[in-house]
């Protein structure tokens, strides 16, 4: 299983490394909204010139909040976005999303036959609120961005502080601003 080899490199990292002391309070002062693709991993940070501590890193599917959650701005990215900003000093957002996501575009058959495939029945958000919008999906990045940035910026439950859009190109790093907050 895949979680042995991280048990055994994990018990040869602390053996080999001492890691130094730093706080929880992001140097940055900054929170950086972004997809949990497998593909950012290490190149993302890398290519945004962040080390261990500068901000604070929040991934979801797709950078994005699903729409139902989207209504009165009341899900966990928000409140994760709360506990950075009232108890970590946060005072600037950037929601990054990246070209060639799996949330652009998705498949709502080839998601229904995978989740009836591992015993999951999906009628019931199917009826409810469409599975696309449940998942988060989006035509457009760049519009997906825009849109979570508004979410952000009109949350009853923030204060009004920078919030700033962006999408990074998965193959390059580059980034392109699309929303200056």
């Amino acid at each position: 299983m895949v979680i042995d080899e991280i048990l055994a490199h994990n018990e040869r990292f602390v053996q080999e490394k001492t890691l130094p002391i730093i706080g929880h309070t992001p140097r940055k002062r900054m929170a950086v909204v972004t997809c949990m693709d497998c593909r950012l991993v290490q190149m993302f940070e890398q290519a945004l010139g962040l080390e261990r501590g500068d901000v604070l890193e929040l991934r979801t599917a797709g950078a994005t909040i699903s729409k139902p959650e989207r209504q009165g701005a009341a899900n966990d990215l928000i409140r994760s976005l709360a506990g950075g900003i009232y108890l970590l000093g946060v005072r600037e957002v950037a929601v990054i999303g990246h070209t060639h996501c799996g949330l652009a575009h998705a498949n709502p058959i080839v998601l229904t036959a995978s989740m009836q495939a591992q015993g999951v029945d999906p009628q019931q958000l199917i009826q409810d609120e469409g599975l696309e919008g449940w998942l988060g999906a989006f035509d457009d990045v760049h519009v997906n961005v825009r849109e979570v940035v508004n979410v952000i910026r009109n949350s009853p439950y923030l204060p009004k502080i920078p919030v700033h859009g962006l999408v990074i190109d998965i193959e390059t790093g580059k980034l392109e601003m699309v929303d200056r907050g």
